[in-house]
């Protein structure tokens, strides 16, 4: 597998563990007080954060490398 699959493989996986704490964490957290995994509510929203920023940076890496726009 060459580096550009590599990195769509690891942009699907990072856009379903966003799917995951945006339905099911941050739900749960924000009427719980903390989330399935026991975050807080901030907690989730940063890994959120952090993620969204990794996939941003993920996208502009496959657009570099396949000259594809997202």
């Amino acid at each position: 597998m060459d580096r550009l699959e590599e990195m769509i493989e690891e942009l699907g996986a990072l856009n379903e563990r966003l799917r995951q704490l945006e339905d099911v964490d941050y739900m749960t957290a924000y009427y719980k007080g903390y989330s399935t995994s026991g975050e807080t509510l901030e907690e989730v929203k940063e890994q959120m954060q952090a993620i969204r920023n990794r996939i941003e940076r993920l996208e502009r890496q496959i657009e570099d490398s396949s000259g594809e726009t997202f």
